[in-house]
């Protein structure tokens, strides 16, 4: 019965893959579909997947997350997950400048505006740690011996001018690294202007971004649809990162494109597909 319910989901996810379920009666919008009542929590989705936190080995941590369509969000997250274990805080603020010539540029925006800039793919300007804390790299640091974009390491010393992690990515796993500050610039921005920011390349990684857990597969997955996907095929990396359909929990926040839209106990979301690109 669980392989029959397992192959079930498993072909709903094709069709969420490839944007062919068909809209559920009395939803007119052809991207609108309906998420599975036992795949939905109405609870905090920090309590569902992190709910005892400091009970858990690093073994289990690394097969829990909790993903989201943006930056801000996981941002918002992480820093709730990192309250939750003891130990006394580290804050590391960035330097923030404008890259540019032109002088008019660094007058029209001052440094507290770029403080308060966090582009995808880019540290905050508070980033906040704690020894025992799940990191994941923004930046190729050092591919060979396992510092690579989405490496996640566990945070073993925080000094002033480097952070000593252990590698649990499987590349190079237990391999404990000294990460630098650098001087980052994002790679993709709605920004006007290019911004420099010295700091650590690294962010928490209980929550991350669906765009960043793409590729990787965990044991216990939880989605947090504060708002709904936004770019093509977000929401299927999101379902898919678990192989059991029952280690993935939703939280969809009610607006007028997602949540119960029907008045009934069915709960709906956008799912994004550009047919023409499959």
């Amino acid at each position: 019965m669980r392989s029959e319910g397992q192959n079930h989901y498993n072909n709903w996810l094709l069709q969420v893959e490839s944007g062919t379920l068909p809209s559920p009666p009395g939803i007119y919008e052809q991207d609108v579909i309906q998420i599975p009542n036992e795949m939905m929590t109405n609870n905090d989705i920090i309590s569902v997947i992190f709910g005892n936190i400091n009970q858990m080995s690093i073994e289990e941590l690394t097969k829990r997350v909790i993903v989201a369509p943006t930056n801000s969000e996981t941002l918002y997250m992480n820093h709730k997950i990192i309250e939750l274990i003891p130990g006394d805080p580290q804050i590391y603020y960035s330097a923030d400048s404008i890259i540019s010539e032109d002088l008019n540029d660094t007058l029209n925006y001052p440094v507290e505006f770029l403080n308060n800039q966090t582009p995808s793919g880019m540290p905050p300007h508070v980033l906040l740690l704690k020894k025992g804390v799940i990191i994941m790299l923004l930046r190729n640091l050092n591919p060979k011996k396992g510092m690579s974009n989405g490496t996640r390491l566990i945070v073993e010393e925080l000094e002033r001018n480097f952070i000593k992690a252990k590698i649990i990515s499987e590349c190079n796993r237990g391999d404990s690294v000294l990460i630098p500050r650098i001087d980052l610039a994002p790679t993709e921005t709605t920004l006007n202007f290019t911004l420099k920011r010295r700091q650590f390349p690294v962010v928490p990684a209980y929550a991350i971004t669906i765009n960043k857990a793409q590729g990787q597969s965990f044991d216990h997955v939880g989605i947090q649809l504060k708002t709904t996907v936004f770019s093509h095929g977000q929401l299927y990396v999101a379902l898919s990162r678990s192989r059991n359909s029952r280690q993935v929990k939703l939280y969809i926040e009610p607006n007028t494109q997602q949540g119960q839209l029907l008045n009934d106990d069915r709960f709906f979301t956008r799912n994004v597909v550009f047919t023409e690109i499959l």
